[in-house]
């Protein structure tokens, strides 16, 4: 991978990582080839803290590899970065940039509702819940379906909706065969476009274990969609507050919103106006370019004898 890197020749490398320990050869590569990178890591949470089988030896093995990494680190909020420091605990180069989704305009959201709705053979009255996100353990998705029983006794015009697939999807199946939802609970499996289903729904229902900054939950605010975590994340994610972000901890209250369509309504537009202000795609992009172009000038700086092109 260094020699391929090499031969390409190109200004900087970034490496973008889901978790701790995996793309570890890839850090090995960038000091090999000795070229400008940087290094996006998104769940900053250690092997340990996630349960994993062998944590200890897991948890070193990645400690000693991004220790001897000489780019820069960036995690994609600041309560990650802050986990990260404390993890090496040593001097190591971070940075936080956020992740950022495009603006969705209002205006086109509008026609896309309707259609969606009329082909999910939803009423005007039937309230959409989604859960949009791979069907493994990590995204909880049988705490999903314990959620929807409750809330639908509560609220009997909810019908839920999974966006996506994954390895629990025969057991998904089986539980809403094994407590009888079939009538307000179903899945499409994966989508290319899912921004039908933001327009058509109500809320997006996002139980994951842990994240880093979701993606799916910043793209449903950003198209308009009130969305509900656990107070758990919220407390990983300090941009969540109860102004922007329902909880589910409390289904009684979430039962009494889902019924309540100026709750909805606000807490769906304090949304859009967190990712307007604070993690509009644009903002997320010249972050990441200045950061190449500080690396590249350094690497310059540092090696001044090497081949470097603008």
């Amino acid at each position: 991978i260094a020699d391929e890197w090499k031969a390409l020749r190109p200004d900087i490398v970034h490496i973008n990582k889901q978790n701790l320990e995996d793309g570890l050869d890839l850090l090995r590569a960038a000091r090999r080839c000795a070229l400008p990178s940087v290094c996006t890591i998104h769940l900053t949470q250690t092997a340990r803290y996630l349960h994993a089988k062998a944590a200890w030896l897991r948890d070193m093995i990645a400690r000693s590899q991004l220790r001897k990494y000489k780019g820069v680190l960036v995690t994609v909020q600041e309560r990650r970065r802050e986990i990260l420091c404390d993890y090496l605990s040593e001097c190591v180069r971070t940075t936080t940039i956020f992740n950022g989704v495009p603006r969705v305009e209002p205006v086109a959201l509008r026609s896309l509702r309707k259609a969606k709705r009329q082909e999910l053979g939803l009423t005007d009255d039937a309230v959409l819940v989604l859960g949009i996100g791979r069907l493994v353990a990590q995204k909880q998705p049988m705490r999903f379906l314990s959620i929807a029983k409750e809330l639908h006794v509560r609220v009997p015009s909810t019908h839920f909706l999974w966006v996506g697939d994954g390895k629990l999807s025969n057991r998904w199946q089986e539980a809403i065969i094994r407590h009888q939802l079939e009538g307000f609970v179903s899945s499409v499996g994966w989508q290319g476009d899912v921004l039908p289903y933001f327009a058509a729904g109500d809320l997006l229902l996002h139980v994951a274990q842990f994240e880093g900054l979701p993606f799916v939950v910043l793209e449903a605010m950003a198209a308009g969609l009130a969305c509900a975590v656990t107070r758990e994340l919220s407390a990983e994610i300090p941009l969540f507050n109860e102004t922007n972000v329902l909880f589910v901890d409390d289904i009684c209250d979430l039962a009494r919103k889902l019924e309540n369509r100026p709750a909805l309504v606000r807490s769906a537009d304090a949304g859009r106006d967190l990712v307007e202000s604070e993690l509009p795609l644009e903002k997320m992009i010249k972050s990441y370019e200045q950061l190449y172009l500080n690396q590249i000038e350094r690497k310059q700086n540092l090696s001044p004898l090497t081949d470097a092109r603008a």
